[in-house]
């Protein structure tokens, strides 16, 4: 009787086995047809999103060259297109429908809506929103007074920017200061304050990485064309091309010295210095470094119409010490820093144009430094652009 009560028991043994090793395998082939209908799907989902990309990519080649759909867009408040593609790139490869729809002129908004057929009876679907702009007749940096393709940080100074300011990267305000700007904050990256006596006042809305409109829109940094052999260049174009050493020898020779109207070049790194008053009747442009750190020299630049105005170098520019006025009609512009630091309260610093740098940084300046946008001067330096590079992806939406 043992003998066969331990045999049931074997039995009943083997049958839970194979049970248990029969429901795993059952789970492991559910589990393998899961993961490959999971895999198909992110394949197609992929598919789908890209075609949907395509077909805004498509609406903006047209817009930048097809004639009927730029001049509609440029010109026309309400103006809307579609068009559809079947199979695009060959025979199963979806299709697309994209829509425009200005919103004003020369704003718009794209809507691409990609569909795939998946296993003949079933149908992925993408649909991407994409707002885009042309910044007609503006500078490159549009409606901003102040730019950086990298860093703005503004530590124990008062600032006043008269338009928008927009960095490419971090935005950082610190230190006791007090920043007013009348337009929007832009950030790439993250608006950062610290400082429990920091003052910040912004008119319009704030785009960060950190804030709820989140990041704003990279611009690419204008680019300027100082020495080419192009007879466009700003070196081909001066009317006085000077070597440092030269230029530092005129200014050491007289106490106000007025340079010739139009573009005054100087090659080589160079600082401005034992001059009481210097004006210029257009724009300054240094093929090095520029620095500005002599105790109440009084700087005053003036812009004509149509012709390039300001402060401009290859690589850095410092206002560094107790300077005099610095007032300029024209644009701060230098493809390296710059650099705002130690100025004390006794004189002025006015932009009416713009500052545009690799990077800028405004430190210990205990006078108003105002920044104000002034577009036509802008375009005088920067030229206007032909489209603008920037397109805002405001949101996407994805449908199966």
């Amino acid at each position: 009787m043992k003998i066969i009560d331990q045999k049931g028991v074997a039995l009943i043994l083997a049958m839970i086995t194979m049970s248990l090793i029969l429901f795993l395998m059952m789970y492991f082939l559910n589990f393998t047809a899961t993961e490959t209908k999971i895999s198909k799907s992110q394949t197609f989902s992929t598919k789908t999103y890209y075609l949907a990309e395509a077909g805004v990519n498509e609406m903006i080649w047209k817009i930048k060259n097809d004639p009927v759909y730029k001049n509609n867009f440029e010109n026309i408040p309400n103006w809307e297109a579609t068009f559809i593609r079947n199979n695009p790139f060959g025979i199963n490869s979806g299709s697309y429908e994209v829509t425009i729809k200005n919103t004003s002129q020369a704003h718009g908004e794209i809507v691409s809506r990609a569909n795939f057929i998946v296993n003949g009876n079933k149908t992925s679907q993408r649909i991407i929103k994409t707002s885009i702009y042309k910044a007609l007749g503006q500078s490159g940096i549009g409606n901003n007074a102040g730019y950086s393709d990298g860093n703005i940080e503004i530590s124990n100074s008062r600032v006043n920017y008269q338009g928008g300011a927009h960095s490419n990267n971090v935005f950082n305000i610190k230190n006791n200061s007090i920043v007013n700007i009348v337009g929007n904050l832009e950030a790439v990256g993250n608006f950062l304050t610290s400082g429990a006596f920091s003052t910040i006042n912004i008119s319009s809305s704030t785009y960060a990485a950190n804030y709820p409109l989140g990041p704003a829109a990279e611009i690419e940094m204008p680019a300027i064309d100082f020495n080419s052999a192009s007879s466009s260049s700003f070196k081909n174009l001066a009317v006085n091309v000077y070597t440092a050493n030269q230029f530092e020898d005129l200014l050491s020779d007289n106490e106000d010295v007025v340079l010739g109207q139009g573009i005054t070049y100087v090659v080589g790194n160079t600082r401005i210095s034992e001059v009481n008053n210097l004006t210029v009747p257009g724009a300054l442009v240094i093929e090095g470094d520029l620095l500005i750190n002599e105790d109440e020299v009084n700087i005053n630049i003036t812009h004509s119409a149509g012709q390039p105005s300001g402060l401009l170098a290859t690589n850095k520019i410092d206002f560094d010490g107790d300077v005099g006025n610095i007032d300029i009609q024209g644009i701060i512009y230098a493809a390296n820093l710059v650099n705002i630091n130690n100025l004390d309260n006794s004189g002025t610093f006015n932009v009416l144009g713009g500052i545009v740098g690799r990077k800028v940084t405004i430190e210990g300046v205990s006078r108003t430094v105002n920044i104000i946008h002034d577009n036509q001067i802008l375009v005088d330096v920067l030229k206007a652009t032909e489209f603008s590079p920037v397109i805002l992806v405001d949101h996407w939406e994805e449908e199966y």
